[in-house]
């Protein structure tokens, strides 16, 4: 029954695995099949062994009944906005004929985006309202926008452009992926007040979707018309009888308008110098002309012409010309020979000033059709031309970059005399061209010569040069760099590029890219730009080098301290050996030689320096009490010691001196003895274990009775736990005691004609009683 359950693979999935993923666009129909689910077992109802259903209630898809497949129920939108944008659901897989539990299996469906939004354009229609003198070039409209829906990527990345049509010239974007437009044609008030223009934004999907909207741009008048008469010319005539008056104007009165609709500036009259001028007046604001004061007929016999001339109040600039011929009753002024009313004019001209405009008027003495008009310079003759009521028209563009003069003649018929007047027209510059590079693109190398014989140096490597140029006569251009890197370079007014060496440190890129901008002096300023590339062809060179030298500093400065920490390594080994050396002076082994003249109880356990007067024996010699463990010897005006060492002949000790346990022989004897066991000790020296430390006062020797040393803080503290026993047993050793297995021998001398006077004598050249000498075996 166990394997055969193990062999039961129904509602697992097919391949292992413990969920199902699936991917759907979000313009799959409903009722579609999203995938096939790969569980194990046969889900029809008459001869399956599975049940499959899903655990959700109004889930968004469904499973289609006696199979696997995953079928779509509502709409999908990646966006979220008319259906879901991702599905969760759970499946329930059942096995039939069996009490097996249910399993449950996590389907996961993403939905993927598609195109299926257009851009929809953000605070449309758009209306603008702009001046007739606003410069092509100007950015008249920034911050146009239409957002797209769709997922970041190609299909919510918006392009914009001006549909063809009516009046599309006037006006494009300055970047298609950039909402700002641009004038890209002048405009004149009197030719259109307004205009409408249609604008499109566009995805870049496939197929591509796109939304329109209208532009509408109102514009409005500028001071940039003279006024104008309503008349080219005007007659009069004198009175009979020559007194003053209003004259009265033939066809129709005096009268001047402003040409700029929008503005329609007030008009003044005055009338030009001249011979004739003073004996008549206009009145500025209505343009009725008076005689002043009585004439006589031999005054103004053939007539007369007055130059009347109407300039804008606001605007002294604007103005108009026209003539009035005066004649007296029944005169033939038509005889009269014809004139211009002013020989020279002189007049300045915008270089942008439109084909066909009124340019001036010539008015002569005899106004009207009758006359003709012809310009002799062959070369003005196709930039100006004269009309039939004298007035002077451009019929060719100006530019005054080729030529910022026009002097010419005019001359004037009318059948029977001719006129000439010479005009000056001076042309004003415009900023009407752009910069311009030479080329599209610069690519300059810096080969590895020049970052190697200048990587420390402070001049600047020549890299490159770019070419500008302006069509204006009189701009001139300022270049400079835009990047990243561009403090890395300068730029000088003819184009040369150099480069800042002693700055690469901060440089970690082989190729360098820059954007040289040429900005003109014009008004307004127009500028251009071109990419520069440079390669750095020996930047790695460079740059390694420098990394080498400080690669050497720092290794120069680790040996240093190698070097300063193997000679200090080096002077504590000698020093340490040194001190051995001096150390084994003393003895071998753990020999050491202590001077400690500041303690007074460091040995009190061991021996106690007492006088001992009247004990003992009575005849005045020290005692001597001898235990297995240690011999110490206690000398009061004693000789020379000399003690054997314990180690070779067990716990002997052999001392110079009176005792109540052996009788004395005699000082030779005993001396001799002494030097003896004197010179085995030197010979045993290289052996023995010894620390003699010099006490104030007292002499005292302590031995280990096994060879063992004792450390200083041991004694001590012997010292201080004992010394009140040492104490008792010093003072009843006036005979053979044996006690604390220590064994004190004390000599007292009363006559220095004891036998024992030399050890006496070398006693007292060590010291009084007050000096005591302890020697560690």
């Amino acid at each position: 029954a166990t394997f055969g359950a193990i062999l039961d693979s129904r509602c697992y999935l097919e391949g292992g695995g413990s969920a199902e993923s699936f991917l759907a666009t979000e313009d799959l129909a409903v009722g579609s099949i999203i995938g096939k689910l790969r569980i194990n077992g046969d889900p029809t109802a008459e001869t399956g062994d599975i049940n499959l259903s899903l655990r959700e209630k109004n889930a968004p898809v469904e499973i289609i009944a006696g199979s696997k497949e995953l079928a779509l129920s509502v709409e999908l939108d990646k966006e979220g906005l008319r259906g879901p944008s991702s599905i969760y659901v759970n499946v329930i897989c059942v096995r039939r004929h069996s009490t097996d539990p249910s399993f449950v299996i996590p389907v996961n469906v993403r939905v993927t985006d598609v195109n299926d939004n257009a851009p929809q354009w953000i605070g449309t229609p758009y209306t603008l309202t702009l001046s007739e003198v606003t410069v092509p070039g100007t950015r008249i409209l920034q911050g146009a926008r239409a957002e797209d829906a769709d997922q970041p990527g190609p299909f919510s990345t918006v392009e914009y452009q001006v549909l063809a049509g009516p009046y599309s010239e006037f006006v494009q974007f300055l970047n298609p992926l950039e909402g700002t437009l641009v004038l890209k044609k002048a405009l004149d008030y009197e030719q259109l007040q307004n205009f409408t223009v249609k604008l499109r934004a566009q995805d870049q999907g496939t197929p591509p979707r796109h939304s329109d909207t209208l532009l509408r741009v109102v514009v409005t008048d500028a001071d940039d018309q003279n006024p104008k008469f309503q008349r080219e010319s005007y007659s009069a005539e004198l009175p009979v009888d020559g007194r003053p008056g209003e004259l009265r104007m033939r066809p129709e009165l005096l009268k001047a308008v402003d040409q700029d609709e929008g503005i329609c500036a007030p008009i003044q009259y005055t009338i030009v110098q001249s011979q004739d001028a003073k004996y008549f007046r206009i009145h500025p604001h209505n343009g009725a002309i008076s005689l002043l004061t009585p004439i006589g007929y031999a005054d103004v016999a053939n007539g007369a012409t007055l130059v009347v001339k109407a300039t804008q109040i606001d605007n002294p600039d604007r103005y108009a010309l026209t003539t009035v011929q005066l004649t007296r009753p029944g005169s033939h002024s038509e005889l009269s020979t014809l004139a211009f009313v002013q020989k020279r004019f002189v007049m300045r001209i915008r270089e942008d000033t439109a084909v066909g405009n009124r340019i001036l008027a010539l008015p002569t003495n005899k106004p009207g059709k009758h006359l003709k008009y012809t310009i002799p310079d062959p070369v003005n003759s196709q930039f100006f031309s004269v009309g039939s009521l004298g007035e002077l028209v451009l019929a060719k563009p100006l530019d005054y970059e080729k030529m910022t003069k026009h002097e010419f003649q005019v001359q004037a018929t009318d059948g029977m005399t001719n006129s000439t007047a010479e005009l000056t027209l001076e042309v004003i510059d415009v900023n009407d061209w752009e910069p311009r590079f030479r080329e599209t693109h610069y690519e300059f190398m810096v080969p590895k010569s020049s970052l190697q014989s200048r990587a420390d140096s402070f001049e600047g490597v020549l890299i490159g040069k770019v070419e500008a140029a302006d069509g204006d006569r009189n701009d001139k251009l300022e270049l400079s760099l835009r990047g990243q890197h561009a403090g890395l370079f300068e730029i000088d007014s003819s184009g040369s590029i150099f480069m800042r060496p002693e700055q690469l440190q901060s440089l970690n890129e082989s190729t360098v890219h820059l954007i040289a901008i040429a900005t003109d002096t014009g008004i307004p300023p127009r500028s251009t730009s071109v990419p520069v590339s440079v390669k750095m062809e020996g930047l790695t060179l460079a740059q390694s080098g420098w990394n080498s030298n400080m690669l050497g500093m720092f290794g120069m400065i680790v040996g240093l301290f190698l070097m300063i920490i193997v000679a200090l390594s080096c002077y504590i080994v000698r020093s340490k050996k040194q001190g051995k050396s001096a150390t084994s002076g003393l003895g071998l082994g753990r020999n050491r030689v202590h001077s400690q003249a500041h303690s007074s109880v460091s040995s009190a356990n061991l021996v106690t320096h007492e006088k001992l007067a009247g004990n003992g024996n009575g005849n005045g010699n020290g005692a001597s009490v001898t235990s297995g463990g240690v011999s110490v010897l206690h000398m009061k005006h004693g000789g020379n010691i000399t003690m054997a060492n314990p180690m070779n002949n067990g716990l002997h000790h052999v001392a110079s001196g009176a005792s109540s346990s052996m009788a004395l022989g005699s000082s030779a004897a005993l001396l001799e003895r002494e030097r003896e066991r004197e010179r085995d000790r030197e010979r045993q020296r290289e052996s023995y274990a010894a620390t003699v430390r010099i006490f104030l006062p007292g002499i005292v020797s302590r031995a280990s009775a096994n060879g063992q040393l004792f450390e200083e803080e041991e004694i001590e503290h012997d010292s201080l736990q004992t010394e009140n026993n040492n104490r008792k047993v010093m003072a009843n050793s006036s005979g053979g005691v044996a006690s604390g297995g220590v064994t004190t021998i004390t000599t007292h001398s009363t006559s220095p004609a004891n036998a024992g006077s030399n050890l006496l004598a070398a006693t007292d050249a060590m010291g009084s009683s007050e000096n005591n000498l302890t020697v560690y075996f």
